[in-house]
């Protein structure tokens, strides 16, 4: 699995470094497209403080498993190469490990987020069936969540936000199955911005934070364009 995700990070570098040698799709037909997808994604670890009359404090280490998501856009085709979408996105990590030091604290929970982007895509054109592209997005959290389940003691712990922002980069490729019907294949890297979440259950007053989530997600859908 770490080699998909190194992949991944070729992939978009590769699709940046490809845009020199392709033409820009300003022929192609005008008009709206829709897709629907499935994601698997990657997330490094990350260190916070939880405060709260039952946090553990500071020093906080969280590992969390290879991710699952899904996700669609509605997206217009300006006929010259460019195109925007609006996508929704929600993805869940799973809480493989949270550690103070070398003590664990907790035996199950995950990492969620739902989330909206605007994105605008630069598409060129090759050979055959094939259209790369590229682009980035402006994303807008409505929520994200942790849950925490402890290994002894205490009741599971939930900490949630919301209107976060953050931002992506994307690069993939496009296949055509038939003149409406399309593949889509692409890498995508996601950030949110200052990411502390507050009290939802079991710890009133409590915060977590500053929480790492810098996602890096492969994902492959079926795009249906009019």
């Amino acid at each position: 699995m770490r080699k998909s995700f190194s992949y991944a990070y070729s992939g978009l570098l590769f699709s940046v470094c490809l845009v020199p040698s392709l033409g820009f799709c300003e022929n192609e037909s005008k008009g709206f497209y829709g897709t629907i997808y499935s994601q698997q994604s990657r997330m490094g670890s990350s260190q916070f403080t939880e405060s709260g009359s039952l946090g553990k404090g500071s020093g906080l280490r969280a590992d969390f498993q290879r991710g699952i998501g899904l996700g669609g856009d509605v997206g217009y085709r300006y006929g010259n190469g460019w195109a925007a979408e609006f996508e929704w996105n929600y993805r869940r990590h799973g809480l493989n490990a949270l550690r103070q030091g070398s003590t664990a604290l907790a035996k199950d929970g995950d990492f969620a987020s739902n989330i909206f982007f605007l994105n605008g895509l630069r598409r060129f054109k090759a050979a055959g069936a094939l259209t790369p592209y590229v682009g980035a997005g402006i994303g807008w959290v409505q929520e994200i969540d942790m849950d925490i389940v402890p290994i002894a003691g205490n009741a599971d712990r939930g900490y949630s936000g919301s209107s976060k922002t953050g931002f992506q980069l994307i690069g993939g490729v496009e296949y055509a199955l038939s003149p409406r019907w399309h593949l889509t294949a692409d890498a995508r890297w996601l950030k949110l911005v200052s990411v502390q979440l507050e009290n939802e259950k079991a710890n009133p007053g409590g915060v977590v934070g500053p929480l790492k989530y810098e996602p890096i997600s492969l994902q492959v859908g079926l795009r249906y364009k009019l």
